[in-house]
């Protein structure tokens, strides 16, 4: 009993120690342990605030209200905290309503604009640089046309994004024309001269039509257009200093003045331009009354319409004839009141998110912008537009795209935009009537028309 129990001491021991050496080696020690990490607490997080809701009001005058209406809704689609609230009034009303509200201090906080009214809008603190409230919003200046970007400049500083801009252009009627020999448009006023000569031994009694009534505010500019065209370079009307430069014989407005007295006692220049509105001067284009005239570019569409006569698709824009082919450009814009700012910041964040969307940029398109050009054959102060293949199919509809452009970049903004400019341009329009029906002498005109500005300027 006693060996076999030494037996098993010894098998046991022999199976300790098998099992010992086929243990793995010790490994070696360890670096001290790093102290227990734990991984980064998530950020606390809070749920974005939601933007407050802010109520903007908007007034405009009364032109394609259907197509605001529906801007307004696709914006607060895109800025649901943002309300926005229009109001329009009629063109002849907006100025002198516009100036009531803000003379009481009663500011809707986005408006229509225009370039003629800036001067004395932004000088009494109706408006506010937006430049000085709306990040990036000089950045669309560079593709702005200088014409629409000077018009939306006051003392240095940009007030306005543009919501509409146009250009005062030389219309013919191509068949017209071509009915009477000629296969080209007149480049100088000799040629419109001598054209209308033509024209009027066949059968046009007046080949040349204005809409010049003294009520009508694109008389002025299409006079103005005129006298650019005869001068190279600026200070046609005005020197450097404001004082004129006009009443002087030999100078280009007193060339065209001279031109317009000669038409007119030739029975070229019909005399109920002095007379007529806009409206009526583009139906008796459409009625083959006339194969002449200056309007604004808008009207392209209407008289070249499909359906709307014998002449329709035969209007053609031609650079507005004279030595530099210049002519007056104008522009409408969005502008800002002091009654947006002194509501707080959001205020001003809406009313700047309101502009980008209406007069800039949105997911890198003038979506608003181009629908107008698109939709209405509305003009525009923004230069990339006239590579747009849906602007060019629009516009080709009426004009020649090419031309259109060119012209555009041959335009100025009007010059002597002051705040005695609208009282002086009035008054200005009596007296080239006067010279036209020879009831005084060209250069008593302009005499009266540069003592009038001085007198304002005081």
């Amino acid at each position: 009993m006693k060996k076999v129990s030494i037996v098993k001491l010894f098998a046991v021991f022999l199976i300790v120690s098998l099992i010992a050496a086929c243990q793995p080696a010790t490994p070696p020690p360890a670096e001290p342990p790093a102290a227990e990490t734990q991984p980064p607490a998530a950020p606390e997080t809070q749920p974005p605030a939601e933007a407050k809701p802010v109520e903007l009001t908007f007034v405009t005058w009364s032109y394609g209200v259907e197509t605001i209406a529906d801007n307004i809704k696709k914006f607060q689609e895109r800025y649901p905290n943002i309300t926005v609230t229009h109001k329009d009034y009629s063109w002849l009303e907006y100025h002198d309503t516009m100036v009531a509200a803000f003379a009481a201090e009663n500011y809707p906080d986005l408006v229509y604009g225009s370039d003629h009214w800036l001067q004395e809008w932004a000088s009494a603190g109706w408006l506010v640089p937006l430049e000085d409230h709306c990040p990036d919003v000089t950045a669309y200046s560079a593709e702005l046309a200088p014409y629409a970007l000077e018009g939306m400049t006051y003392e240095g500083k940009v007030y306005g994004l543009s919501y509409y801009a146009d250009t005062m252009d030389f219309v013919y009627n191509e068949a017209l024309l071509k009915k009477a020999g000629f296969d080209k448009a007149p480049e100088t006023w000799d040629d419109v001269y001598n054209m209308a000569k033509a024209l009027k031994e066949q059968g046009l009694q007046y080949p040349i039509l204005m809409a010049w009534s003294q009520k009508e505010g694109a008389f002025p500019e299409a006079w103005t257009s005129m006298v650019f065209s005869q001068h190279e370079g600026p200070n046609a009307l005005f020197d450097a200093d404001l004082k004129p430069v006009f009443n002087k014989e030999g100078s280009a407005a007193y060339q065209i003045m001279e031109w317009l007295v000669k038409v007119y006692n030739e029975g070229l220049f019909n005399p109920a331009s002095l007379t007529t509105a806009e409206i009526d001067q583009v139906k008796a284009m459409q009625a083959g009354q006339a194969a002449f005239t200056i309007f604004p570019q808008y009207n392209m569409a209407e008289v070249n319409k499909p359906g709307s006569g014998e002449y329709a698709s035969q209007f053609k824009i031609a650079l507005m004839p004279g030595k530099s082919h210049a002519t007056v450009g104008y522009v409408r814009f969005y502008a800002m009141t002091p009654g947006a700012v002194n509501k707080g910041p959001e205020y001003v964040d809406a009313a700047c998110k309101f502009l980008h969307y209406f007069g800039g940029k949105t997911d890198g398109e003038y979506v608003v912008v181009k629908r107008w050009a698109v939709e209405n054959g509305l003009g525009f102060a923004q230069l990339p537009l006239y590579q747009d293949p849906d602007v060019i199919a629009a516009f080709s509809a009426w004009g020649d795209v090419p031309t259109i452009e060119q012209q555009a970049k041959l335009a100025r903004a009007k010059e002597g935009l002051t705040t005695w400019y609208g009282a002086w341009d009035v008054f200005a329009r009596a007296e080239i009537h006067k010279a036209i029906l020879g009831e005084i002498p060209i250069m008593d005109a302009l005499n009266n028309m540069a003592n009038k500005w001085l007198e304002l300027a005081q």
